[in-house]
């Protein structure tokens, strides 16, 4: 009992401790006026200070997944009856966007394959624009793919969207063409209650425990979206949450994504960080790109049609739709049908692919006639 006690009060020193960090973090970044600079700040803090305070930092994925709930719940009150029906007449356009990013995806990974000459099933994996736990536990089930490979890959792709897609997004240039409102018209005028308090709260909390039992992809976000979605629809009102709630939230995310990226693994590995930040840079970009052309098709502003394609997670995408004054249904809409699609279409194509034949092909090419060599066994044993 007592040393539990003892592993109990470290622990809680620890959680303090980076509590400080990103706090101070936040306020900086705050200073300097950062686009979202609670989810911000306390990343680029904690990745700055991780590798000085090695053991000293944590901060439990419950605290993450609790942050989750509010965001979901944000993001669920715009998706009204009407929402439904208009994700009806985009599912067309969300599925070709889906399918261009993925082939799009396979491209880069076959030339950075070359190049690196990291095995093609690797980078391929981990270049895959989805949800970083399914992925990594994907990475896991493919034979012949380096588990840590894609974690690399996957990781340095999503920091990199967290940091640069709100620069980017929130600049002058892009956010003069956002919508007045996010979309969520049922909250609109109404008042918290008492009864909406505890209605809302035991929906969303109850929504993400039965997803996470029913294995839903990031279940603590798809959860509260689902449930709140559904009293949305049948009427009930849904009041805007707190500001200070939201903020929190955000504090709450940027200090689990700042410890997922351990700063010590990626010193003199310069040409994966380059692959994987060239990887991730070029989704980016084909995300700018594709935005044309889902804004000439549907009449939505270029600023909402960018971050409903940015190939980031739907939590850090949701909170830039709503700091950004985008449309919250059309960003949780492509978002999460991507990640649905990648989930139970992905795995299975993949499967099939690194079987046949053409693909095995590709793989000697990339072997062969790539640079220097960069095999995955003498990175695993440099500890990447």
């Amino acid at each position: 009992m007592a040393l539990e006690r003892q592993q109990g009060r470290n622990s809680m020193a620890r959680i303090a401790l980076t509590l400080v960090i990103v706090a101070l973090g936040g306020f900086i970044f705050a200073l300097f006026g950062v686009p979202l600079h609670w989810m911000l700040g306390p990343a680029a803090a904690l990745l700055l200070v991780g590798r000085f305070l090695k053991g000293k930092l944590y901060w439990p994925v419950g605290i993450r997944n609790a942050a989750l709930i509010p965001i979901g719940y944000t993001l669920g009150t715009s998706m009204t009856a009407g929402t439904l029906v208009e994700m009806g007449r985009q599912l067309p356009a969300m599925l070709l966007a889906t399918v261009l990013i993925l082939l799009f995806s396979f491209l880069v990974s076959c030339l950075v394959a070359r190049w690196t000459r990291i095995p093609l099933r690797s980078v391929v994996t981990g270049s895959i624009p989805g949800g970083l736990s399914q992925m990594l536990v994907l990475g896991e089930e493919l034979d012949g793919v380096d588990a840590t490979i894609v974690t690399f890959f996957q990781v340095m792709r999503l920091m990199g969207v967290v940091f640069l897609v709100p620069l980017i997004a929130l600049s002058p240039f892009f956010s003069g063409g956002a919508e007045a409102g996010t979309g969520a018209a049922s909250g609109q005028g109404a008042h918290w209650s008492v009864g909406l308090v505890w209605l809302y709260l035991i929906v969303t909390v109850a929504s993400a425990i039965i997803g996470r039992r029913i294995k839903l992809p990031t279940a603590y976000l798809l959860g509260p979206i689902i449930g709140t979605s559904a009293l949305v629809i049948a009427g009930t009102p849904a009041p805007h949450l707190p500001a200070p709630l939201l903020d929190i939230a955000q504090i709450a995310m940027g200090a689990y994504l700042g410890l997922m990226l351990k700063p010590a693994r990626i010193a003199e590995k310069g040409r994966a960080v380059l692959a994987a930040v060239v990887t991730g840079l070029a989704l980016i970009l084909f995300s700018m790109a594709s935005a044309f052309v889902l804004t000439a098709l549907h009449g939505v502003s270029y600023l909402t049609a960018f971050i409903a394609l940015a190939p980031g997670g739907m939590d850090q995408m949701g909170i830039l739709a709503r700091e950004a004054h985008a449309d919250l249904a059309v960003v949780t809409s492509y978002q999460m049908f991507r990640i649905f699609f990648i989930l139970l279409v992905v795995p299975p194509v993949l499967k099939k692919w690194f079987a046949a034949r053409w693909f095995r092909w590709i793989e000697r090419w990339a072997i062969h006639h790539g640079g220097r060599s960069m095999q995955s066994a003498s990175i695993k044993k440099k500890g990447l």
